[in-house]
């Protein structure tokens, strides 16, 4: 019965609008401060030195238009890129963890709000991409009606404010933990 409702057009164009919004925002505010995002994606160490700053400057408009094409195609590769995205932003997090590396910012908001690199943010961003890949699955034949559309609005207010209510839970514990060290 749950698996039927992964397929629900409600719920993956509830997915699709969430996901595009959290990857537009995420890219506009990149865009609005490049200095500091490539200052965070330096931090990370994991790009050559020469490649930081064109990396830096191509990352925001890729979330821009992955964006885009979530909202208005949802074709497949467009699904793929979104959920590569997510995967990278999650290795690299891995990655600087593991080697032991405290980074300040995540860079996911590219200075608005700074959030120390931790493991739930690890998988924050693979639950974000399994998500994601929920939009590959066919859709029922079934066609959106008004009220499916109220549906989705609240679905993705719900969605939102439990994404910016786990980011916080995750930025206090991280405070928390700074303080006592």
């Amino acid at each position: 019965m749950v698996i039927g409702l992964l397929g629900e057009p409600v719920w993956l164009t509830a997915i699709s609008v969430g996901m595009a919004l959290l990857l537009g925002a995420a890219g506009w505010h990149k865009l609005r401060d490049t200095l500091g995002f490539t200052a965070v994606l330096q931090s990370y160490d994991v790009l050559a030195q020469g490649l930081v700053r064109p990396v830096a400057l191509l990352l925001p408009w890729l979330e821009i238009v992955t964006a885009g094409g979530l909202l208005a195609f949802r074709q497949p590769f467009v699904v793929w890129l979104a959920a590569a995205l997510l995967l990278t932003y999650a290795l690299a997090m891995a990655q600087s963890l593991l080697q032991g590396r405290r980074i300040a910012d995540c860079g996911c908001q590219a200075g608005a709000r700074r959030q120390a690199v931790s493991w739930p943010l690890v998988w924050r961003n693979l639950i974000l991409m399994l998500l994601t890949l929920n939009l590959l699955l066919p859709p029922s034949g079934r066609i959106l009606v008004f009220y499916d559309w109220l549906v989705i609005g609240c679905v993705v207010l719900t969605g939102s404010a439990f994404y910016l209510l786990a980011n916080t839970l995750i930025a206090n514990q991280n405070s928390a933990r700074e303080l006592s060290l």
